[in-house]
């Protein structure tokens, strides 16, 4: 009988193993994609109400409100692009199959 091979060791329980099992990787591309989208739409709101905000306190209609949400919009998105040029290089990288483009 061996006391130090592999039959030694305690068959894995599945249904533990399931349950304790995160359902998204961390470094899941998944996330880091969906991330993405959120960042940008938290960014133009919080511009947004930041510019409500300003234009009830000083009185000036919606201008600071189109402005702000446009700086909003454009600093989001820039920040979306940059983010998905480097997500993308790192997938030709692991992926250099897919590198078709």
């Amino acid at each position: 009988m061996e006391t130090g091979g592999k039959n030694s060791e305690k068959p894995k329980n599945s249904l533990k193993e399931f349950l304790t099992k995160p359902l998204i990787s961390t470094d899941s591309k998944v996330a880091q994609y969906s991330g993405l989208g959120i960042t940008l739409v938290v960014t133009i709101l919080l511009f947004l109400w930041f510019g409500k905000w300003l234009d009830g306190k000083l009185g000036t209609g919606v201008l600071f409100t189109l402005i702000l949400t446009f700086i909003g919009f454009s600093a989001g998105f820039y920040s979306f692009y940059l983010n998905v040029k480097k997500l993308t290089e790192e997938d030709k990288k692991e992926n250099p199959k897919f590198n078709k483009y």
